[in-house]
């Protein structure tokens, strides 16, 4: 059967075009086809991020954004079908970062925002950007987020990304040591929250919540290393998330880091073995778990009590069984 024949009847498209061209309707067809079929894949590899972080979805879902950008070189694809690849870059970005491949995810990232501003598509476009500053906060290069929260500070905003960033730009002014300003923004970011969503917030958007808004107080606190004053509202936040989420282990992790800096070792050991342990191997997320090796370093704190060496030893066995794999990137 002929190829292009048969890839037309796949999408619907009228068999017998001219040398076997789509024309410009069969074209817009095969793009929603296209569009559609990889914001599916996309939204599956979400699903599954959202329980299990990275893991072995980073390979998949970095080859399928490569091989979405590269079937558009040189083409005319429709803004549906250059906003979806955008939409693929961007998860892939994001379990980049989630596996620690941070040259990676910049990559990816980047590629995103470009891709969304081919495709007029400011939504993509912002939350991608809102990505790239999250990544620059975590690796301490507050200058980049600025950078970044400014500009896009100053379009005309939905209410909840205009949140997000007022959020970003919060941990990224206390990285500088402007911890009064910080705190300012951390509030305007909860009274924003409480105002509700408004209509013209993108889809993505769902995921800022109190939790997530308590969980980034709590890391301006831990930014500046005040673990007891972090130490409630990564409380807080876990307690918003879903049990066993990926989301849910972040908080539990970084809540356990925070009992290894106070030395709070009952503590420590009643999350590590509720909480932590028990999700660890379910859950694939490089970023965690070398916290967590982190954590075991300050829990094994020579000539003192054994109570934090016996966690530590007890921490590491447990990484050592529920290692993440890279997913073959």
């Amino acid at each position: 059967m002929d190829q292009g024949r048969a890839a037309g009847d796949r999408v619907g498209v009228e068999p017998g075009l001219p040398g076997g061209h789509f024309g410009a309707a069969g074209r817009r067809r095969r793009d929603a086809a296209e569009a559609w079929r990889l914001r599916e894949h996309t939204a599956r590899l979400v699903a599954l991020d959202t329980r299990f972080g990275a893991g072995e979805l980073l390979g998949p879902a970095v080859r399928a954004a490569d091989a979405a950008g590269r079937a558009v070189l040189g083409a005319a694809p429709s803004r549906e079908r250059l906003a979806a690849v955008a939409e693929a870059d961007q998860l892939a970005g994001w379990l980049a970062y989630d596996a620690d491949r941070h040259p990676l995810a910049r990559r990816l990232t980047t590629r995103a925002v470009r891709t969304a501003r081919l495709a007029g598509d400011r939504s993509a476009e912002h939350f991608a950007l809102s990505q790239l500053a999250m990544q620059a906060i975590h690796l301490r290069r507050p200058d980049v987020a600025l950078r970044i929260c400014d500009d896009v500070l100053r379009d005309e905003l939905p209410p909840g990304v205009r949140t997000l960033f007022v959020m970003r730009r919060a941990r990224a002014v206390n990285q500088y040591g402007e911890h009064a300003a910080a705190r300012r923004l951390i509030a305007e970011t909860y009274g924003r929250h409480l105002q509700g969503p408004g209509t013209r917030d993108p889809a993505w958007a769902w995921w800022l919540d109190a939790a997530e808004i308590t969980w980034h107080h709590a890391m301006t606190h831990a930014d500046n290393g005040h673990w007891t004053r972090a130490i409630p509202l990564f409380e807080q936040a876990a307690a918003g998330r879903i049990p066993g989420s990926r989301t849910a282990h972040n908080d539990h992790a970084y809540l356990l880091h925070a009992f290894a800096h106070t030395r709070a070792w009952s503590d420590a050991a009643d999350l590590l073995t509720t909480r932590v342990l028990p999700a660890q191997p379910g859950v694939s997320s490089a970023r965690i778990t070398r916290l967590l090796a982190d954590t075991a370093r300050l829990l094994h704190v020579p000539g003192r009590r054994p109570a934090g060496r016996d966690l530590a030893h007890e921490l590491r066995a447990g990484l050592s069984r529920g290692a993440p794999r890279s997913g073959g990137v």
